[in-house]
């Protein structure tokens, strides 16, 4: 991707118009929170890269303006292939590893909060930047980290191909235990050996033969009105559950709510908060946290 060469000065006046729209108004309500994330973001070039999203797309829409302005032209793109759902927001640090609704331990991408209807080639782009920049800081040669966009870029094709052409889901395994190899099969492991009742034990006390959240780490006491409007939300969200979801109702039963601070560099200004649920059984181990963000227009 290249941008339209201007001079420091005004790239740098050019950044900040584009930050202030993005992130003014959030900004302006918690400036502490957003000294953290630029903080973050200037620890080096792909942390600065993850944390301005909304630049990267300001770029292209420079670089590619179709009709309305936006970045819709180029050989690959037509009506269809313009919109389509893209994860939005597509680098390496979106992907880890999660149980899946089969209880499988999978690898795959684990953040969607930016998904989009949009010209599919804006997450190639962005994921190879992403590729590019950890490569630069990791002192790899341009001709491995040539080779790792190429490797990318041809993987991509022939999934889309396999699925284009007929190919079922289960067709096209996912990274599991049983498919990984090298160092994501060692990420499966080490996230194998951690457990719930870690977590728990990191983030909660029992208090009164009760779970709830322990004091301090980040949590926030929340007033009356605020821990209302959060229940209220989380009650609109299981009622989007299927009803295989709610075979025990009492799992979805609320312990606690807390408010937390200092999540990620994209989720600076936007008010978090941690659920805590009674999870499948009342043994206290079984006990689940449901992490709740405020969401914003990708």
């Amino acid at each position: 991707m290249s941008v339209p060469q201007l001079s420091d000065e005004h790239r740098g006046e050019e950044i900040l118009a584009v930050l202030d729209t993005a992130f003014g108004e959030l900004l302006a309500a918690d400036p502490a929170a957003f000294r953290v994330k630029f903080r973050k973001m200037a620890a080096s070039a792909f942390a600065f890269y993850r944390g301005t999203a909304s630049l990267f797309y300001h770029d292209l829409s420079a670089e590619h303006a179709g009709p309305g302005g936006a970045a819709h032209s180029g050989p690959y793109l037509d009506e269809r292939t313009s919109r389509v759902w893209i994860h939005g927001d597509l680098h390496a640090e979106n992907f880890g590893t999660y149980m899946d609704a089969g209880g499988r331990l999978v690898f795959n991408v684990n953040d969607f909060d930016e998904a989009y209807v949009g010209p599919f080639l804006w997450d190639l782009k962005r994921f190879a930047a992403s590729m590019a920049l950890i490569g630069y800081a990791k002192a790899l040669s341009d001709e491995q980290i040539t080779g790792m966009v190429s490797v990318y870029a041809a993987a991509y094709r022939e999934r889309i191909r396999a699925l284009a052409t007929g190919a079922k889901r289960d067709e096209v395994p996912p990274f599991t235990l049983d498919t990984a190899q090298g160092p994501l099969l060692d990420v499966l492991r080490d996230a194998r050996s951690l457990t719930r009742f870690g977590l728990l034990d990191s983030m909660t006390e029992i208090r009164d033969f009760e779970r709830r959240f322990a004091p301090g780490g980040g949590a926030i006491e929340l007033d009356a009105a605020t821990r209302y409007k959060v229940l209220a939300a989380f009650d609109g969200y299981l009622e989007t559950l299927p009803d295989s979801s709610l075979a025990r109702p009492d799992s979805y039963r609320v312990k606690d709510v807390v408010g937390r601070r200092g999540i990620g560099i994209g989720s600076a200004g936007l008010p978090s908060y941690n659920i805590l649920l009674e999870g499948h059984s009342d043994a206290l181990e079984n006990d689940v946290v449901i992490y709740v963000k405020q969401a914003q227009t990708p």
